[in-house]
Formats: C-alpha cells, structure tokens, sequence
C-alpha cells in the first residue's frame, strides 16, 4: 500500500468533520423525525416506516460507497456524502406526506452509508500502523455527535421549531462539505470493480450485527422497562451515559487493539455483550439495568474497535471491506427492535446474547485466518 503524506492537522480535520456529520444527521432524526411526521398527520405505522427508510438504504449503499472508494478514491466519495449532508435537511421543508418524506430520509441515509465507512478506510489509508487508535479516535467524535444532537434538537424544536432545526442540520452539512477539500486522496487503487467475497468478513460482520442489535435493542425499548415507563428522563440519562461510556473507553481500546491484536479484545467485548443482554431479560431492578447498561458499552466499545481494523487487514479492498461490515451491521441494527418487539422485553434480549456468544464461537473456530 503506499503511503499518504498527511498534515499535522489532518486528523483533527477528519475528526470535525466526523463529529458534524453524526451531529446534523442525528439531529435530523432525534426527536425531530417522529415530532415532525407527527405533526405531518402521519400515523404511528408511517412513523416507523419512514424511520426504517434510511436503514434500509444503508443496507445497499454502505458495500457500494466502500467499493466505489477502492475505485474513485475516498475525496470524491466524501465530497458526494458532504454535499448530501448538505442539502437534504433543507428538503424537509418540501415534505407533505409520509411518501415524501421516506424519500428524504432515503436520500440523507445516502449521507450516512458513504461517510461512515469510507471514512474509516481512509483513517485505515492513512495511518495503517495505527489504525485501531485513530478509527477510534473518529468513532468517538462522532459519538460526541450523536450524544449532543437530541438535547440540541428537542431544546431549539421546543423554543424555536421545526426550521430551525432543518436549517442548522443544514449548516453542519455545510462544515463537513467544505472539510472533504481538505481531506488527502487515497484510494482509487483498484482498475475496474471487483469484489472477492470473503467468509472471513461475514464473520466479522456477525460479530457487528449482534452488537448493533442489542445496541438498537437497548435504545428503543430501555423506556419500557416498568420501573422506567414514568421516568423519561432517567431512561434519557442511561442512554446519554452509555454513548458518553463508549466515546471515552474507543480510544483506549483502539490503541490496545494496535498492541495485543485484534483477535482477544474482539473475545472481551463480545463476551461482555452478551452478558449484558441476558442482565438485560434477567432485570427486575434499576441497578440491573444500568449494570447492563455499563457492560454493554464497555463491550461494544472493546469490540468495535477491533473488528473495523480487523475487516481492512483481511482484505486488501479496504473501503469495500468496510463498506460490507456497514451494510451487515444495518441488517442487525434493524433487526434488534423487530424481534424484542415480537418476543417481548426478556426473550428478546435473551436470543440477542445467544446470538452475540454463538456469532463469537463462529468467528473463533471458523476463520480461516489469512489475508484474501
């Protein structure tokens, strides 16, 4: 692979960049994007139609922007995601219907599918040596982002409304656009597409997919709890620590990852994951809760930041690499509240910590433990 020169300040641009991204895009969507439909008339099923509609298009362009990088180059592919951070928050205000609006959020989950993975492989470019350190480095400050949009949203939706809101969004996607200029080009290594697919990958995918189904697991249905139903805030406040436990521990966990490897962070975390999960089915207690609560953060945090330096070392297509884990993760993170909506509170938690340990059995006894 050959090397980038970067700038002294390049990694904080990328950093920025990172953070205003997650930040306008989730303000977009929390609380503003059921408050907003609501307010449209649509009713609770167009809801969650429309909120699944920019999973549902991370699912196919998250593989797609990762080997479009690999034959573009990661700038171009940044440029395209800032522009659409750009400019989809000002199409809310064209929005009348539930199908208009689904299109909007198709659109902005454009966004998301490219920056998100083509970002890391660029981290993954430019710093190979160290790459478990700086992807996280950039998770955590788009995890700052997402802490801080909700209470941003809500507070300016309450005082000042809807507009305002789109309009901010906007202006971060403003940012992040005008950032991509300064962004160094790597990538466009590959001649024409291709794309060996690789059971070692799907491995690593399995281990993101069960965590992200547990983590969209927790997020909806942690205010259900019966001791949380009347205490809004208190459930607001588990999740703001727990993203807050995770934006800290990345880093650090990253950093090990570089030391020790990839492979007995990756047995730490999941561990923890899935133990989380049956604290979870097992709760009848507030301490429980946020016991799991901690253990899962923690976890993830560990996991996380082994499995996308894992993904772009296994395979020599990085951004497509990266791109594929995205799109399994989307499967997971969509799954998670579909079936403890259907199970219930302690099944549900219960199959996703099976599935999380059996996932981690999987990757340590069937990887083939080689570069493809």
């Amino acid at each position: 692979m050959r090397r980038v020169k970067t700038g002294s300040r390049t990694p904080y641009i990328i950093l920025i960049a990172g953070f205003f991204a997650i930040l306008g895009s989730t303000m977009s969507k929390s609380p503003t994007l059921p408050l907003y439909a609501q307010s449209l008339g649509l009713g609770k099923g167009e809801i969650g139609l429309v909120a699944a509609a920019s999973t549902v298009t991370g699912i196919f362009m998250n593989f797609a922007s990762g080997l479009l990088s690999d034959v573009y180059g990661r700038r171009k592919l940044l440029k395209m995601a800032g522009f659409v951070f750009l400019s989809a928050p000002l199409l809310y205000f064209l929005t009348d219907n539930a199908l208009s609006l689904a299109l909007v959020r198709v659109y902005y989950g454009v966004a998301t599918a490219i920056f998100v993975p083509v970002s890391f492989a660029l981290v993954s470019d430019l710093y190979p040596d160290h790459k478990g350190t700086f992807m996280g480095f950039l998770s955590s400050s788009t995890l700052v982002g997402r802490a801080l949009a909700p209470v941003l949203a809500g507070s300016i939706i309450y005082f000042l409304g809807f507009s305002v809101v789109f309009v901010l969004c906007s202006l971060t996607g403003l940012v992040v656009f005008a950032l991509t200029f300064r962004f160094p080009e790597t990538g466009g290594e590959l001649k024409r597409f291709e794309f060996t697919f690789s059971g070692e990958l799907l491995l690593i995918g399995l281990l993101d997919a069960a965590v992200y189904m547990a983590y969209q697991g927790i997020e909806t249905f942690l205010p259900l709890f019966y001791y949380l139903q009347d205490k809004a805030w208190l459930s607001g406040l588990i999740l703001t620590v727990e993203i807050a436990i995770m934006a800290v521990v990345k880093p650090y966990a990253g950093y090990l990852s570089d030391r020790v490897g990839r492979i007995k962070p990756i047995v730490a975390g999941m561990t923890m994951v899935g133990l989380a999960m049956f604290v979870f089915a097992l709760s009848e207690s507030l301490s429980l809760v946020v016991l799991g609560a901690v253990l899962f953060s923690v976890g993830a945090s560990i996991s996380e930041a082994s499995t996308k330096p894992l993904a772009t070392e296994v395979s020599r297509l990085r951004g497509t690499a990266l791109g594929f884990l995205e799109s399994i993760k989307d499967i997971g993170q969509a799954l998670g509240p579909v079936l403890i909506g259907f199970l219930g509170l302690r099944i549900g938690f219960a199959l996703i910590g099976m599935f999380g340990i059996l996932s981690l059995g999987l990757f340590l006894f069937a990887r083939p433990g080689r570069k493809v």
